[in-house]
């Protein structure tokens, strides 16, 4: 007996529920193309004949062409599911449905609530950050929690920028002029001699080029990783924001400029040796 295809009001309601999308997770291959051609084929969650995968002999014909054992899927994983000891059809069906309900009545109700959830619990953690009271109150490091998250970066840069600043200070008060100048004013107050010092070779001298390697190549190499972490990471941020908003022309102009900024960075970073 011909196996029975399925009706047209089955077809229409799959496609609907597909979403014009391949059912296996993260595939956007799609079911008819831009020009209205069929690019995916009909899949059968139990085989429709006898040999079949996944073939149930207790179903009906009636059963085997219901929506319930049908998906769209691309060829790819069309020939990837009929592995029946990775595909079974509980898995199958749990696809099938985790797929459609992304794309019903039901699974926007359920977006909806998750996506409110969410924002529920976002809004609920930042509230009681800043309703914390603390004994060291005059102590206490406040933070700003309504910053945004490109605010956020700014801020982190300018630490950034206050770090670099003190080690700064910290090679320029190492360098071999202000130990001697330092030493000297401190040993002459004492009235000690220092040409003492002229007899022991600057390689042996603790003053001459103190912490010369952490000052010249550890320090700068330390700052460019940072720097190009920060920035990448900063791209990845945007990226991201725009997937939920990709209409936002603000956040499309902050991209493409930080963007240029890091390319040209990433272009000219080099460790120093």
């Amino acid at each position: 007996m011909a196996r029975k295809s399925p009706n047209a009001k089955t077809l229409k309601l799959l496609y609907v529920r597909s979403g014009n999308e391949c059912a296996f997770p993260n595939c956007e291959h799609p079911i008819f193309n831009d020009k209205g051609l069929y690019i995916a084929q009909l899949c059968h969650i139990n085989a429709a004949s006898k040999g079949g995968q996944r073939y149930n002999k207790e179903q009906t014909d009636e059963e085997r062409s219901a929506p319930e054992n049908l998906l769209f899927m691309c060829h790819r994983h069309h020939k990837e599911t009929d592995n029946e000891e990775e595909y079974s059809v509980a898995k199958l069906t749990e696809l099938k449905k985790s797929h459609e309900l992304k794309f019903t009545e039901k699974g926007k109700v359920a977006s909806k609530e998750m996506i409110r959830q969410i924002l529920f619990e976002i809004n609920y953690f930042w509230k009681q950050q800043s309703l914390k009271t603390f004994e060291l109150e005059d102590l206490k490091i406040n933070r700003n929690f309504d910053k945004e998250v490109l605010d956020l970066f700014e801020e982190l840069n300018e630490h950034i920028e206050t770090i670099k600043n003190y080690c700064d200070l910290c090679a320029k008060s190492d360098s071999s002029e202000i130990l001697r100048s330092d030493l000297k004013t401190l040993l002459e107050k004492v009235d000690f001699n220092l040409s003492i010092f002229d007899k022991v070779p600057y390689y042996e001298n603790p003053f001459e080029n103190r912490n010369w390697e952490m000052h010249n190549i550890g320090r700068p190499n330390f700052f460019s990783h940072i720097s190009l972490c920060l920035n990448q990471l900063k791209v990845k941020t945007i990226e991201e924001l725009l997937k939920s908003n990709p209409e936002n022309q603000k956040l499309k102009n902050i991209l493409e400029k930080s963007r240029k900024e890091f390319d040209f960075e990433y272009d000219n970073s080099y460790y120093v040796d």
